[in-house]
């Protein structure tokens, strides 16, 4: 690592402190943004500009750039802070993130098991999804730009030769940037990128990531790019379920590729599927990963997803919610409001019973504790919520901590069943339960449901509750039709096991 000029900075406020990364389009830089008093990752943007006119256009195409990448709000894509430019060149302040590249884990670790590999693309693939509605194209997707973080966030980085469609005549063809093993064939016929070119290099990335070495690889560059053009991959020898998406995402032509939401599905069906390829076992200790799977952004999007205090009183607008993640079918019917009298029902309060073997007690910083499962752990954690399942099961619980408002957890419910219905978010809904309830000696509701989704009938159970402090919490069982005899059980011992910490 390189250690910065003593008290060098940029703009007057962003304090280098050392090196933390090195590519072909400049140097990543850990710094201290002395104004908000916090870290942060400068990139320090390199160009050997043949003239003035080539610099400035070059300046300005950076910070356009810089810009698009700045307006992409998405859990999986690191956030722009600031853009500068100071001694001629461009500097990018970031979000700095404490991770791993999917490169350096690879080089370690040698290659992922399919279903980690899966539960990597899924979230990456998300990401560019959420880009590429903004109208923004990556166009450098590779393991480098792949981070992996202690937390169990997967983040896209360095959108820094990402451009907007419209401004693809900055670039000269011919002049192209990125690693020649994960450029797509049509970008190096000095074609334009598109969307589907991410997904090309998506594809190369995840068949490294579970081959241990990318599928056009020959070892320089000249012959690389020969091998994209001109070649079909390697077979695969590890990839097991997931050859049919890598096969799909790596063809020639973009027209030809599998279609985003497509590889969307078939990646989460691998993820969730926790099956092993032979020889090889997942090492959860070494990198903990976050399952997005397609319930995630659209049941958990319908309920608890939604933060409840979007529902503090009439005139607040419903936010529309986000199904970039996966395809949802418009049901063949329309699915009429009715929901069930809401007869108040008393239950006893939650007392913690001894724990079965295996179970174990797990204490949350959002306050509360509670039982899980053997097996069980945390894969997923928000500001207000935090989600628990057993690695690979389609089923998960979320405990959601974001007030919704007035204190009526009926009327909450009864709004998100109504929004959800209204949008067409639930296809083949079918209600089971929507009624009042004492929790812990507090108003409580259960809103209990079943919908299609594309891998089969999914059964929810969604409690809203008050706590003895004033506080309002969301507890949400989702789960498959087929699993829910015995994942219902889980739910009570959830629930009689809940404690404020």
């Amino acid at each position: 690592m390189k250690v910065a000029e003593p008290q060098r900075r940029v703009a007057g406020r962003y304090r280098l402190v050392e090196t933390i990364g090195r590519g072909g389009m400049g140097v990543v830089w850990l710094a201290h943004d002395e104004l908000l008093d916090r870290p942060v990752a400068v990139k320090e943007v390199l160009h050997r500009a043949m003239s003035e006119e080539d610099r400035v256009s070059f300046n300005r195409r950076t910070i356009r750039e810089a810009r698009a990448a700045g307006r992409l709000d998405h859990p999986s894509v690191v956030v722009v802070h600031d853009v500068i430019e100071e001694d001629g060149r461009p500097w990018i302040v970031m979000q700095l993130v404490r991770s791993r590249s999917l490169g350096q884990v690879l080089r370690a670790d040698g290659p992922l098991d399919p279903p980690t590999v899966a539960e990597i693309g899924a979230q990456v693939l998300d990401a560019l999804r959420a880009a590429h509605a903004a109208g923004v194209l990556h166009r450098d997707v590779k393991p480098e730009n792949v981070l992996l973080t202690d937390a169990g966030r997967v983040v896209l980085t360095d959108f820094g030769i990402a451009t907007m469609p419209e401004e693809t005549a900055l670039t000269t063809t011919g002049n192209l940037s990125g690693t020649p093993a994960f450029i797509p064939p049509e970008r190096l016929q000095g074609r334009p990128a598109v969307p589907e070119s991410d997904l090309w290099s998506l594809g190369a990335t995840l068949y490294a990531a579970v081959e241990g070495r990318a599928p056009f690889d020959r070892g320089a560059p000249v012959p690389t790019m020969a091998a994209v053009l001109n070649e079909q991959p390697e077979p695969t020898r590890l990839a097991g379920p997931l050859g049919p998406v890598l096969e799909g995402l790596l063809r020639k032509e973009p027209g030809r590729r599998m279609p985003a939401a497509a590889a969307a599905e078939a990646l989460r069906r691998v993820a969730s599927s926790g099956g092993q390829a032979p020889g090889r076992r997942r090492s959860p200790a070494r990198l903990v990963l976050l399952a997005v799977l397609p319930v995630l952004l659209v049941a958990a999007g319908v309920a608890a997803w939604y933060g409840y205090r979007q529902y503090a009183g009439a005139a607040v607008a419903m936010p529309s919610i986000s199904v970039t993640s996966a395809p949802t079918a418009t049901p063949s019917a329309a699915v009429p409001v009715s929901s069930p009298p809401a007869t108040p029902i008393r239950t006893p309060g939650p007392r913690r019973p001894a724990l079965p073997n295996g179970w174990r007690t797990h204490v949350d910083r959002l306050g509360f504790s509670l039982s899980l499962p053997a097996g069980w752990k945390e894969f997923g954690r928000e500001k207000t919520r935090v989600r628990f399942r057993l690695p690979g099961s389609p089923s998960y619980l979320l405990i959601d901590t974001t007030p919704w408002g007035d204190g009526d957890p009926l009327a909450a419910l009864r709004m998100v069943e109504r929004q959800s219905l209204d949008t067409e978010k639930l296809p083949g809904y079918r209600l089971l339960a929507l009624r009042s309830l004492t929790f812990a000696g507090r108003r409580a509701a259960d809103w209990e449901f079943t919908w299609e989704m594309r891998s089969g009938r999914a059964h929810v159970l969604d409690r809203a509750f008050t706590t003895a402090d004033g506080r309002q919490f969301a507890m949400y069982l989702h789960t498959t039709e087929a699993e829910w005899d015995e994942n219902s059980t889980y739910f009570d011992r959830f629930a009689r096991s809940f404690r404020l910490s």
